[in-house]
């Protein structure tokens, strides 16, 4: 037996989930959109795994709220994890499909969200 599950026009689309781990797919929504990065969010009991499908992302972690950060810009077809605990942002384009695979118990009440002042914002440009 085949489940088919297909992405959504906006933002975060569950395609499938049993008793182990979701999967979804990312597309453009204003949550998730390049310029200045005001909002970082963890989860505490969760790995998270982003597979490029096609268009344009950049992935921001942080290992503390207040931290140096990195940036990685996705490449088609290549996994990135984000170790549980690692603050993170993904950046992406209008025509950006991102493959998402995370623990079925990830929820708001293992997520931490945290607010970036205005002026301490981290800017992610699009590279083209």
């Amino acid at each position: 037996m085949v489940i088919e599950g297909k992405s959504k026009k906006t933002g975060f689309s569950l395609v499938c989930k049993n008793d182990d781990y979701k999967c979804a797919f990312i597309t453009y929504s204003p949550q998730y959109k390049y310029g200045k990065v005001t909002e970082l969010k963890r989860h505490r009991e969760s790995d998270e795994v982003f597979v490029l499908i096609s268009g344009k992302g950049t992935l921001l972690t942080m290992e503390s709220e207040c931290g140096e950060y990195e940036t990685a810009e996705l490449q088609k077809g290549i996994s990135y994890c984000v170790p549980a605990g690692t603050w993170h942002y993904l950046a992406v384009t209008e025509e950006t499909l991102v493959f998402v695979v995370e623990n079925t118990a990830v929820s708001a009440e293992n997520t931490d969200v945290v607010s970036i002042e205005e002026d301490k914002a981290i800017e992610i440009l699009c590279e083209e």
